[in-house]
Formats: structure tokens, sequence, C-alpha cells
């Protein structure tokens, strides 16, 4: 349709009248046609918006024409980061920190540079961050953080697996490692004694587990971690401020320079204010008092702003209410250009300026509340007509318009969410008042701040903030906020809580469901004659595909592999259905899982690899991995051993590189027994040790499993009985039948191997049971064959 209207590039004809006439061209009515081209429009202006304004804008500033001082500085801060060395830089505001680790950074022309700058509220939580370097490694060539959070949306669900995946792209850039910088760091802490919040403790965490990896640069007012260097900047010379004000043609004689430096204390920022003051009017050089405070801008900056123009003082106050870059077209060019000239403004050269960082505050705390809330106003449109919702909620907050913040976020949340911008968002909505909300909005606000606190981790907070919500509404809003009253709960720790919350959910769900009928008689009638069921029928097979992954994993845990297979061969239909690679790939999983427990291989191979090829076409490396592992788990129940090795040793070691505890122990437990049936005892052992001190209780049974039969193997009759009974009774607490199955026939030849005939046949019966039940040919038969002998050994024994 877009095609026909607006692009004319491979389909004729090219004028939109001419549709009308051929028949082929329009498939259904005019009416329909015109639907179709606004929903066309609709699907295509997120993907045009996040073209022309990326989810990250990248951040570079740009260094000096010329840096005065601090030669020796910059050698040693150069040299440093060359050699892959981690640098602090610290010193005053305005000393000149960014513009050395700029003009740094700029010398090493071959390394590629992410700079982040911290803005408290805006970008100062884990997920913006890990979100901007899974960006940026993205465009080097490492995918895997950044295919991490696309899969989940954006949004970080485990921090020590993406912080692993973090740290393996890294590793993959080891030639030629990117140099990662941090600035305004002083924000993360308030002062030496302040405690910090968990948020800024997991970043700093995470910026310290960096070290080594490649080089840093970290740039702060105050103390810094631990770094290979620590830069302390000054002030400029003497000698530098009067070269300074030279290459502004300012002459100054010796007395002059001393006088500007004692009064500036030699900081760059300070000095160029008062340069850009003299080059307004003819100013005075500043008189230095006997009793001066601190070198301060402000009383400097005060004297320029009434020199400024009207236009000049007001596009600097607009400005100043802006958190990042603001469009460049809110002020007209020549007063900008007029601004930039006296060196207030900086741009950064993608269409974006900024009010000098340490002029913004003083611009924004100067202004009446009034005058805020009206430039908030006017931000806010900026941003809204630019589809940057986070940031337009922010200003609508601001200038008190919490309803439109409100309004305007929820319909966008998950496209929010998917651009990093959780962290900033929970800043914004955990400070507007449900007072000052209507029933809709507060309903609304509730739901925001329970979805960004459930993602945040931060469960018993959202289970506050849920106590302020009325609870008697019945609306398909109060069902969302049962269901995450109940995954929070569970989350906590109160699982019986969250079964009871969910109860709530359905219950009031059941009851909407009468009123849900007559309505979608009428909208089905509708939608039959609009031919518009294309969007309900999605929404359906998407539910029950869900559904049936479900049920199959359910019903493979409890053995009945017959139904879970046709669970699962339901669900990739119904993926085949909806087109989606993601759950193609899920159900071809499942349905590989559940044949290798069945031990026919050829069937678990070809799945598997059906799998495998769709994640390695999507760059899905988690899920790829995930995958070997199951095929790993396919090759040993399928006694094919050295392809379990081959395949299960990169899985591992990369959930172990990334600290991925579960598929770790899952996938360890799996190369422990091949190595066991490949006569590697030692190394059986040490795979076997590792899982159990992963501490994972649904692999640890099967490791006990492997170490009961090194027992064996060495003829240590005793450890393998004790070994053997440790992993079925760990099998029977996690309701595994196929393990407790195993177990018990390896504990009946134990206990064979001890003369305990007795318990060696009830054990053995036992597990005949279970593998009947499981349906697993080729175990029914060992273990007849096993009761076999015992009773032979038995009757034997009796003569």
């Amino acid at each position: 349709v877009l095609e026909l209207r607006c692009f004319h590039e491979r389909v004729e004809p090219s004028r939109t009248s001419d549709i009308w006439e051929q028949p082929h061209l329009l498939p259904g009515s005019k009416s329909q046609h015109y639907r179709d081209f606004d929903a066309a429009v609709k699907q295509l202006a997120p993907l045009i918006r996040d073209a022309l304004r990326p989810a990250l804008r990248a951040e570079r500033p740009q260094a000096p024409l010329a840096l005065y001082g601090y030669d020796e500085q910059l050698a040693r801060l150069t040299a440093a980061l060359a050699q892959g060395q981690s640098v602090a830089l610290s010193g005053p505001g305005g000393v000149g920190k960014t513009s050395i680790g700029a003009t740094a950074v700029g010398r090493l022309h071959d390394r590629s540079v992410f700079w982040y700058t911290m803005r408290p509220g805006f970008n100062d939580g884990i997920n913006s961050l890990l979100f901007a370097l899974g960006a940026f490694l993205y465009e080097q060539g490492a995918p895997n953080l950044w295919q991490y959070l696309v899969t989940g949306n954006g949004v970080v669900g485990d921090l020590n697996l993406a912080a692993g995946l973090l740290r393996q792209d890294l590793a993959s850039l080891a030639e030629n490692p990117p140099i990662l910088c941090f600035d305004d760091l002083e924000h993360l802490s308030t002062g030496r004694l302040a405690v910090l919040v968990p948020a800024h403790t997991q970043l700093l965490d995470l910026i310290d587990g960096l070290r080594g990896l490649t080089p840093l640069l970290l740039i702060s007012q105050r103390s810094l971690p631990a770094s290979d260097l620590h830069l302390e900047l000054p002030g400029l010379g003497i000698a530098e401020v009067a070269q300074l004000w030279r290459a502004a043609g300012r002459d100054l004689t010796f007395e002059q320079a001393a006088q500007l430096h004692t009064y500036a204390g030699g900081n760059p920022r300070l000095l160029t204010l008062l340069l850009a003051l003299k080059d307004s009017a003819d100013e005075p050089m500043p008189q230095i008092s006997e009793r001066a405070l601190a070198p301060s801008l402000l009383p400097a900056f005060q004297r320029l702003w009434r020199r400024l123009t009207p236009d000049e003082r007001r596009a600097l106050q607009r400005l100043s209410v802006y958190q990042e870059y603001a469009p460049e077209d809110v002020v007209p060019l020549a007063t900008l250009d007029a601004l930039a000239q006296l060196r207030l403004l900086e741009r950064d050269g993608a269409g974006g300026v900024a009010v000098l960082p340490a002029l913004a505050p003083i611009v924004r705390d100067d202004l009446s509340p009034e005058l805020s809330e009206r430039l908030h106003g006017e931000a806010a449109v900026a941003r809204l007509e630019r589809g940057e919702y986070t940031a337009a909620a922010y200003h609508f907050s601001r200038s008190g318009q919490e309803q439109r913040a409100v309004q305007v976020w929820l319909p966008q949340r998950q496209h929010a969410i998917a651009r990093g911008e959780a962290d900033a968002a929970r800043r914004i909505f955990s400070g507007i008042s449900r007072q000052r909300l209507g029933k809709s909005e507060r309903t609304a606000l509730d739901i925001i701040r329970a979805e960004l606190l459930k993602l945040a981790g931060q469960h018993e907070e959202g289970l506050r903030e849920l106590e302020a919500v009325d609870w008697a509404g019945e609306s398909e809003a109060s069902a969302r906020l049962w269901m995450l009253r109940g995954e929070m709960e569970h989350a906590l720790g109160y699982p019986d809580r969250a079964l009871e919350s969910y109860g709530e959910g359905l219950r009031v769900t059941s009851r909407l469901t009468s009123q849900l009928a007559a309505l979608h008689q009428q909208r089905g009638v509708l939608l039959l004659r609009r031919r518009d069921l294309a969007a309900s029928w999605v929404e359906l097979r998407r539910a029950e595909f869900d559904l049936e992954v479900l049920r199959g994993m359910l019903l493979k845990d409890e053995g009945g592999y017959d139904a879970a297979l046709e669970a699962n061969r339901r669900a990739l239909t119904l993926a085949e259905q909806l087109g989606d690679d993601s759950l193609r790939a899920l159900a071809e999983r499942q349905i590989a899982s559940v044949y290798g427990r069945r031990q026919q291989s050829d069937e678990a191979v070809t799945h598997a690899a059906q799998a495998i090829a769709i994640y390695e076409r999507m760059g899905d490396r988690v899920n790829l991995e995930k995958m070997r592992s199951n095929l790993a788990f396919i090759y040993v129940q399928t006694r094919q051993f050295q392809a379990a090795i081959e395949v299960g040793q990169p899985a591992y070691d990369f959930f172990v590189a990334v600290g991925d505890p579960y598929f770790a122990a899952v996938t360890g437990a799996n190369l422990a027994e091949a190595s066991f049936e490949l006569g590697y005892l030692d190394a059986a052992g040490r795979f076997a040790r590792a899982v159990i001190d992963l501490g994972d209780r649904f692999a640890a049974p099967y490791a006990h499993f492997t170490l009961g039969q090194i027992g064996m193997a060495r003829r240590q009759s005793a450890a393998a009985v004790a070994e053997f009974t440790l992993s079925m009774q760990l099998a029977q607490q996690n309701d595994d039948p196929y393990m407790v199955a195993y177990a018990q026939r390896a504990l009946g030849q134990a206990y064979q191997a001890t003369n305990d005939h007795g318990a060696a046949m009830q054990q053995a019966q036992a597990a005949l049971v279970l593998f009947r039940q499981l349906d697993i040919a080729g175990e029914i038969s060992a273990t007849e064959h096993l009761l076999a002998e015992l009773q032979a050994e038995q009757t034997a024994s009796a003569a």
C-alpha cells in the first residue's frame, strides 16, 4: 500500500487515481485501502523515528581547538590509555578534565571510543548504562549484550548474565579494544561519608569489573575507584593564563596574568567566562579581596548576564531546563551563534545544543516557578513532536501537567522501555503524586510504577506502592495490578500469597467475561465487515502458543512424553502461523528435549539443529548456547558421549564466563556424565563437583549420580550407595521422576555390589515402575535384566 501511495518505485501505476481502475491493486474496498494505508503509516512511523533519532545518540565531547597547559598530564594519559590501562582523572569543576580526556582519545584515532556522562535522575541507572554499552559494542561487531537486551525488550533481566556478556563482548575486541570513558562520576556519591544508593553501587561495581579488559577513563570531581593511573588536574599556571588570553587577542602583563590566576584559581572555565565578559564590554580586571573565597563562576556570570540581550537570556533559560542536548531549532540561529561566540553553549555536531554544564544549574535555579513551568511545557511539546516520550513525560511532570505525563507515556511504555529508558521513567513517575491525578490517571500511574519497580527488581518497594491501590474496581487495569502483585510476591518468596493474588486477578477477569461476551459479538460483526480479523487472530495465537509450551513442559516433567510432544507440535504450528522465528526456535527446542528424553536420537538432533539454525540467523547468542546445552543432554541420553562433549564444552565455558549458574550447572552435569562414560573419571569428578559448588538444586541430583558411578567404577561401593541415595532424594524433592528412576536402579546395582540383595531388589523394582510410567523402552528392558540377575543371585545364595 505504501508503495502504491507513496514510493512509486517498483509497482505501476504511479498515480493514486489509477489504483481504483485496476482490481488486482485493490483487493478490497476503497475504504479498506485507506484503513490499510493508515495502519501502514502507523507501523512505519516508529521505525522512521528510531532511524532519524536512534535509541541512543552517541556521545562524544568535542576536543578544544587548543589545549593550554597540562602537557605532561596529556602525554601520560594518552600513553596509559594506549597501553590498555585504567586512568582516574580528577579535579574541581571547570578545570578541564573533559577537554583533556577528549583530546587524549582524539589522539588515539585508531580506537573506537564510548563516552558516557552521568546525569542524575536521567541515565545514572544500570539499565541505561548497559543499554548504551550494548548499542555501542554492537556497532563494533560484538553483539552478545545487545542481542540479550533486544530479546528482553530493553530490560536487564539478569544483571550477572548481562555483565558476563559485556565482558565477553570486550574480550572479543581484545586485539583493538575500545576506550570506555565515564564522565561526571561524582554524581554517584554525594561525599566521602555518604552511603551509596544500591543503583549507584551497581554502576560502580560494573565499571570496576571492567578494569583490565579494556582501557578506562574515569572522570570525577571526587575520589574515584582504584585505577592504574591517577591524574589530578590543578588548574592553569600564570603562563598558561597569559597564553589563553593572548590566543583571544588580549595581551596581559605578568601582573595582570597573576591577578587573573589568583582570582580564578587557574580554573579554565572561569577564565573563559571572564574572557567572554571582557569581550562583551570593556570590563576592568576583577579586584582581589584579601579575604576572597574559593573561585566561583557565579559572580563573573552574573556580571556577564546583565550584558546579554533579552533574546540571549531567554535562550539560555529555555535551554537550561533540558536534561540533555536540546534540538537546535528551539532557539533562533542568530542567537545560538551569538551565545556560542561567548563560549556559553556547546553543540554536539548532530543538531543538539546545550548550555555549558557548569552554567546550566545557575540559570535554571534562577527561574521563577511560573517561568520554569512554562519553559518545561515548551520543552515537553518539543520532545513529544520528536517521539521522545520519556523526555516529554519528564518535562510535563515539571510543568505542572502530571496527568499529561501519564497519558503520554502509558501507551508508549513498552517502546520506551525497549529504548533503555526504564531507569529514567522510574524516577519521573515516582515523583508524581497520585492526589494530583484523576481516577483513570491514578490507575495508570499505579500500573506504570509497579511495572517499572518490577523491572528494576525492587519487589518490596513495589508491594508497598500497591498498598495505596484501590482494589475495589473491576477492570482490565485492576486485573493487571493483581498480576503484578502476584509476580512481586513470588519473587520475594511468598508463593501462597502470590497464588492468592493471581486468583484475585482471575476472579476479576471472569467477572468481566460476561460483559465481554456481548462486546465480542458486536465487535466480531464489525470486524467481519471490515475484514480486520488478522490482529485478533495474532493475539489469540500468541496466547495459545504460551499455553501450549507451558503444557508441554509440565507434561514432560511428569513423564507424559506423547502428550508433551503433541502440545509442543501445536506450539510449533502456532509459531509458523505467527511467522515468529523466536517462537519457532523455542518450540523446536522443546520438541528436541522431549525426543531426547525418549532416546529417539535422530528426531531429537533434527529438531535441535532447526533451533540452532534459527538462533544463529537471529544472532541470539544466549539462546544459541542454551540450545547447545540441550543438545549435549540429548547426546548423553542417546549415548553419543563424544558428541555431547564437543557441543557441550563451549556452551559450558560460555555460561561460566557470563556467570549463569543454572545453565552452567545443567551443562556441567551432562559433561560429567559424558566424561564418565568415555572413561575420563578425573574429568567427570571435576565437572560433577563444580556443578555441586554452583548450588543449583535441579542439577545437583545428576552430579551426585555421576559421583556414584565413579565410586562404582573404582569399587568404592559404600561411597557409591551414599551418592546414589543422595541423588535419589534430591530428585524426589525436585519432583523429577526421570532422575529418580535412574538413581533407584543405580542404587540397586550398588547394593548388588555389597551383596544386599533385598535392598537391591527393592530399588530395582521401584525403578522399573517409574521407567514403565515414563515409557522408555530401552531402560525398561535394562531394568528387567537387572531384576532377573538379582533374582538369580538371590536364588543361588539361598541354595
